[in-house]
């Protein structure tokens, strides 16, 4: 914090010693015979304070301090008294009786207050009885991000954003506080950006953000309602200062490499696999033998006989680029900042890429003193060019190495032996997205006098997706005798209006601050979608091309829209900014729900005590700067939920016989209510010695009644679901955040942050109890918690027939060999058993074999029958704790920043490998630890079970054994900048140059086996379950900032 405040004062005193340097020019020239005085001016630890003012008092003669903290001022006399003052220090008086001098400042304890942004308005932050995360432009551009998510992760204990994957223009999740909802469409947070709901952050340029305010509990957020439940980011875009235009050029170039590998099999392991599945089926029969006898007998032939690594095949070393052009200033009146950006990044895969282009405007005019206004404009185009990342990378993991990739004539392979290749599913894939968006915003500030103000906000937005997808016939069958093409429009448009009053004024001691407005806004959106077949080319993707076979079943479009009005009031009041309160209230209507249930209130409160300003903690005033505890109790609310779900839906899309006609779509339910989620929170804030050392501590309890979710029907009522409220759920957690300088001296500082943070998910209540699985593997449970994988629980691999034997207890017996004979005794901990034996069977009653999976059933109901009711939670996907750290070292102008995030605990569903190692498909090439460990005789301690899949299912899914830990610790950024002394450049007219190498995804410490722990998906219910996708790149880069 105090390195932030020290660049912030840096820059307002550059700006400063700019103009007085023209203003005090004639004043120095014509003092030349007067006393001339040199000194440096830093604080107590001996750190110089560059822009400091040093002034003669009673004279309008003064300087400011270079970058070193120096200054030279001529005075009209020896032993004139000068004036020193520095933003955040006491000024100070002294006599200048030397020519040389040394001052040193001391922090005041009156320092000016850091600001916050909080719903329709500021506070200080000293002053905030909420939870609230604050993180500067400086920190943002640290990180080097490519979006905001990435400028976010492990910077706010309890936000955990989990990006999708390493391709290139990927979203991320994001929680704050844990999973409230059942929705996946109501899981997000509000976004906020000056003052303006978004429906998505992802095109905002991360360098046109000058501050990130993140509202987790409800004393913050519930002034926005019914969007609020799960927390509000707000984002505040930079703009411009008083004085000459500032321009800032920004360039950066990086490279990226693949940064981890998953093991594949090479041609020697694959052989030995044909081999062995060989042997198997000629010893136990179940398939046949010959299945791969072609590339067993004839591996000398041209398309057998190559050894491909596909994973080294399809990576190359990405290329992206960034450019910035920022220009800001303005007069008494008037602020500008408008800045370009173009982003370029190719992927580690070909045929892969992300380009952004975006320009912002932003304006401030102030015709009058009581009047000002501004505006906000942002306009992005992007490019997304993708691919099926689980297609692909299984035909990368699972196809022969052996199968050429081109035909002896040179034309590519696509499918053969019914295996794709990966070579021609990147050069033939068309898949590419353009994404238009535009944000206008407006806003009027009437000061009726220095009290009253009001203010309208008038914001519209605008969002255009055109999708193309191409999926040619070379790469769908052998016989290529199908392609397939798609276009997708989505068209979202929305409109907002805000007024809203304040009334601020101090009475004394007491200070009271009142809020009042009303909003309405709308959406609509359009979708539209064509499905064509059997185009005659592969490489024309307009679906002009498809117009003979359109896809009637999967054509169509989609109108809809919704709209809300809302009241909303804020009441603010402290004394002596000692005790502190605040309250929220708000009440919006949605068009969503049922008359009955159209209106929601959402009221929050908080309070505060600044405990460090009564007298009986005097004695720890010079330590203790500042100590806050807070407290606060709300109720915001959830309703994206789907539009009009309380109505009963028909759909005119249904075609039979080549007739149109309307079917019934959607069984509604005229009772459903808002999701309502009771918050609590407790903090704690500490400040020692001015800002040296801040730690913030909050426990938070969240509760979440009326969760919407799709409740499955029975199959007579002719409908799969209707949307309900189903149940309840709790999150409860602690958050940590501690930071300081560590080091503070004339050349050296160091600055570290740590955060951690916990969250307890709980599932309270389902609708009626009733237990259901939610996808494949997850199970939904009052008790229960989200991300509870689902499944057979698997003791290791029966090493012979005998070894199926139990106690009937289901203590497992070691039977007894001898020369390889079973002598039909067995063995109880060491002892001989001569008890009853016992055998777990499939439900037909076969016995389990050697080289089956030893399944576990639930204690309390074994049977020894292994059927779907011996499925049990198996893990869990949810982090044990998560958080970040970060370092800022710097010695001069050299500055080194480090950054980690990490996530403990939570485990993994690794369907990926479970996928390949099923033994379903005999083309389907395992891993080599598969090939190296696989059951094959009597006796074998394998690891895994028998080469092929009968109907004993050892390939069932939800196997415990693919259950793995999913912790990790990546050191995410590392950053080595230095600046440029000024008396080099300020010849070239130049006020700053910063030359920066950086590298991102450093280093990941996992015992993960798949390509990333990090991985995440848009349904908050199936979290955990890797399909393998796009790997994750490895970034070196360089780049330069130049200040004109």
């Amino acid at each position: 914090m105090k390195t932030t405040q020290r660049a912030r004062a840096t820059v307002f005193q550059t700006v400063l010693l700019i103009v007085l340097s023209f203003l005090l020019l004639p004043e120095s020239t014509q003092a030349q015979s007067g006393f001339i005085v040199k000194g440096v001016v830093t604080d107590q630890t001996g750190f110089p304070l560059p822009g400091a003012n040093v002034s003669e008092k009673g004279t309008t003669k003064g300087t400011i301090t270079d970058l070193d903290g120096n200054f030279t001022l001529s005075l009209s006399r020896k032993g004139a008294t000068i004036v020193v003052s520095f933003m955040g220090y006491e000024s100070k008086e002294i006599a200048a009786s030397s020519s040389s001098l040394t001052i040193k400042l001391s922090e005041s304890s009156k320092q000016l207050e850091e600001v916050v942004v909080v719903g329709y308005g500021t506070m200080k932050k000293r002053d905030v009885t909420g939870a609230i995360t604050s993180i500067s432009s400086e920190e943002i551009e640290k990180k080097m991000p490519t979006n905001v998510f990435e400028a976010l992760q492990g910077a706010s204990a309890g936000v955990q954003i989990v990006s999708g994957s390493g391709q290139p223009g990927e979203s991320s999740s994001i929680q704050i506080r844990g999973t409230s909802t059942f929705s996946s469409e109501g899981v997000k947070p509000l976004y906020i950006v000056d003052g303006v709901p978004l429906e998505d952050i992802d095109g905002i340029n991360p360098s046109d953000i000058a501050s990130m305010e993140v509202l987790k509990d409800a004393a913050s957020a519930a002034i926005y309602g019914s969007r609020s439940a799960n927390g509000v980011i707000i984002i505040t875009t930079k703009s411009g200062q008083e004085g000459k235009a500032r321009i800032e050029v920004k360039y950066n170039h990086s490279w990226g490499t693949l940064s981890h590998k998953v093991a594949q099999a090479n041609r020697a392991e694959r052989r030995l696999y044909d081999q062995i599945r060989k042997e198997y089926f000629e010893t136990y029969g179940g398939g046949n033998p010959d299945e791969s006898i072609q590339m067993i007998e004839d591996s000398l032939n041209v398309f057998f006989n190559v050894d491909n690594d596909y994973l080294d095949m399809i990576a190359k070393t990405a290329q992206k680029d960034q450019i910035d052009v920022s220009v800001g200033g303005g007069k008494k009146g008037l602020k500008y900042f408008i800045n370009t950006s173009y982003y370029n990044e190719k992927g580690i895969l070909d045929n892969t890429g992300y380009q952004r282009l975006t320009t912002r405007v932003n304006s401030d005019y102030s015709p009058a003193s009581w009047l000002n206004m501004g505006s906000r404009v942002s306009l992005t185009y992007s490019k997304k060019k993708g691919l099926n990342e689980g297609q692909l990378l299984g035909a990368v993991l699972s196809r022969r190495p052996y199968f050429n990739t081109y035909y002896p004539d040179g034309s590519i392979v696509g499918v053969f032996n019914g295996q794709k290749n990966p070579i021609a599913q990147i050069a033939y894939t068309t898949d590419f997205t353009d994404q238009y968006k535009a944000n206008f915003f407006q806003f009027f500030e009437v000061k009726f006098n220095k009290y009253l103000k009001f203010r309208t906000n008038i914001n519209a937005n605008f969002y255009l997706d055109k999708r193309k997808k191409m999926e040619p016939s070379l790469i769908t069958d052998e016989w290529q005798n199908q392609n397939k093409g798609y276009s997708y429009n989505y068209l979202n448009w929305n409109w907002l209006n805000e007024n809203f009053i304040t009334y601020a004024r101090k009475f004394k001691d007491h200070n009271l601050s009142v809020m009042a407005g009303v909003s309405a806004q709308q959406w609509r959106y359009e979708n539209e979608t064509l499905v064509g077949i059997n185009s005659s080319s592969d490489f024309i993707y307009t679906m002009n091309a498809f117009a003979a076979n359109l896809d009637l079943s999967a054509t169509g479009s989609v109108l809809t829209n919704h709209s809300m009005a809302s009241i909303f009031a804020r009441l603010t009041y402290d004394w002596k900014s000692r005790y502190l309160l605040t309250a929220n209230f708000r009440r919006d209507g949605s068009s969503r729900f049922a008359k009955n249930n159209k209106w929601g209130n959402f009221p929050s409160v908080s309070a505060g005590w600044r405990f460090s300003d009564e007298k009986f903690m005097s004695f720890a005033k010079e330590a203790l700067t500042d100590a806050k505890f807070r407290i606060s109790y709300g109720i915001p609310g959830n309703e994206a939920i789907g539009n009009y779900d309380y109505i009963y839906s028909y759909s005119p899309n249904s075609i039979y016989d080549g007739v149109g006609g309307v079917t019934p779509t959607r069984i509604g339910k005229d009772d459903l209510k808002w999701e309502e989620t009771k918050q609590f929170n407790i903090g704690l804030d500490l400040n020692f010695w001015n800002s040296r050392l801040t730690i913030t501590a909050d426990y938070y309890d969240k509760y979440t009644d009326g969760l919407l979710a799709n409740y499955q029907l029975p199959k007579e009522s002719g409908f799969d679901y209707m949307k309900t409220n189903v149940g309840e759920m709790s999150n409860r957690g602690f958050e940590i955040a501690i930071a300081g300088d560590v080091i503070r001296s004339k050349d050296w500082t160091w600055n570290a942050s740590f955060n951690i943070s916990r969250n307890l998910n709980r599932i309270e209540k389902l609708s009626e109890g009733k237990s259901y699985m939610e996808g494949d593997i997850w199970w939904m449970q009052e008790g229960g918690h989200i991300g509870d994988f689902y499944g057979f629980r698997s003791a290791g691999v029966f090493p012979y027939d005998e070894s199926n034997a139990f106690t009937a207890d289901w203590q497992q017996l070691t039977p007894v060999f001898e020369n390889g004979i079973f002598q039909y005794k067995y063995m109880l901990n060491g002892q001989e058993y001569t008890g009853e034996v016992f055998q777990k069977k499939l439900p037909n009653g076969k016995p389990f074999r050697g080289g089956d999976y030893n399944w576990v059933e639930p204690s309390g109901s074994q049977d020894g029958v292994i059927d779907d009711n011996d499925r049990m939670v198996i893990g869990n996907a949810m982090p044990d704790v998560t958080g970040g750290f970060n370092s800022t070292l710097t010695w001069k102008n050299l500055s080194l920043f480090v950054a980690v995030y990490y996530s403990l605990g939570g485990e993994i569903y690794n369907s990926g490998e479970h996928n390949r190692n099923m033994f379903k498909y005999s083309g389907t090439t395992p891993s080599p630890d598969v090939i190296h460990n696989v059951w094959l005789h009597p006796g074998d301690q394998a690891i895994y079970p028998r080469p092929y899949n009968d109907d004993y299912n050892n390939a069932r899914m939800g196997n415990s054994f693919y259950v793995e830990d999913g912790s990790f610790i990546r050191l995410q950024n590392i950053r080595l900048s230095y600046d440029i002394p000024k008396n080099l450049i300020e010849r070239f007219a130049l006020k700053g140059v910063n030359l920066y190498a950086f590298v991102n995804n450093a280093l990941t410490w996992t015992n993960y086996s798949g390509f990333d722990p990090e991985f995440s998906t848009s349904n908050p219910l199936q979290v955990g379950k890797d399909t393998y996708r796009y790997p994750r790149k490895r970034e070196y880069g360089v780049g330069l900032s130049v200040n004109f």
